[in-house]
């Protein structure tokens, strides 16, 4: 694996970029565990796209490399380009049997990995996923729409509760927004923004589940709320749903 990871580093060609990438190897024997932790839950409803024999030869595999960073505010997506050029070299070395991003819960095949080139424009949607809570976590609280992966980017990730019929039409806005923090725009606790000619938002530092407050400094998730005219956040996104919401089509008669 190491002639892999040589190869990627060269091709790479820039040892700034190189060293903010924290590549170890790891056995699975003596992990303590870690990477059963990290494959339970989420990723292991995805193993099933990846072939029949894909369970079996994961839970064969009894060496692992794992790729971190830490980013406070890349002014470029150079360092997870760098990594995606990483895994593409392994694959191409046959040192890669599947790749798995812990973020978003995404499986990688070689074959996929292979085609990656570094000449080939970088698409952040692949790397960044907006999701709808399935249940409520609470009675009545509204299903969560959320994203899952903005910590690639240096950036928390985004997400809001509402009604399971208005889910498709928050998750359509809170892509638009994920594709702009991913693109380089920042946001910070209480900043207002407004997207299109909808009701202008708010963000909120929320726990993981967005069940409670967060300290603004440590939040990994922005909850979206309306911003009312007193300047407040208010309680839900009642505004933004009912400007947003497809206007009902009045009969013509003649």
């Amino acid at each position: 694996m190491q002639d892999s990871l040589d190869a990627a580093r060269e091709a790479i060609d820039d040892d700034d970029i190189w060293h903010k990438l924290d590549i170890q190897i790891h056995s699975r024997q003596t992990d303590l565990g870690r990477l059963d932790g990290l494959l339970a839950g989420r990723p292991s409803l995805g193993i099933e796209s990846l072939g029949p024999h894909a369970q079996l030869e994961i839970d064969r595999a009894s060496w692992y490399a794992l790729i971190e960073s830490e980013l406070s505010d890349p002014p470029t997506m150079a360092v997870l380009q760098a990594a995606m050029a990483t895994l593409s070299q392994l694959a191409r070395e046959n040192d890669l049997l599947f790749a798995f991003d812990a973020e978003t819960a995404q499986w990688w095949t070689p074959e996929v990995l292979s085609a990656l080139h570094l000449a080939i424009p970088f698409v952040p949607d692949d790397h960044v996923r907006v999701a709808v809570e399935a249940v409520e976590r609470k009675p009545g609280v509204g299903h969560l729409v959320r994203s899952r992966g903005l910590a690639k980017f240096a950036r928390p990730d985004l997400a809001a509760r509402v009604p399971k019929r208005d889910a498709p039409i928050l998750a359509e806005i809170l892509h638009d927004l994920v594709r702009l923090l991913a693109e380089g725009e920042t946001i910070s606790a209480g900043d207002r923004v407004r997207l299109r000619d909808l009701p202008a938002l708010t963000m909120i530092p929320r726990s993981e589940d967005a069940l409670s407050d967060a300290p603004a400094d440590s939040a990994t998730l922005y909850e979206l709320r309306d911003l009312l005219d007193d300047g407040s956040a208010g309680p839900n996104l009642d505004r933004l749903l009912k400007s947003a919401r497809p206007k009902p089509k009045l009969p013509i008669l003649r």
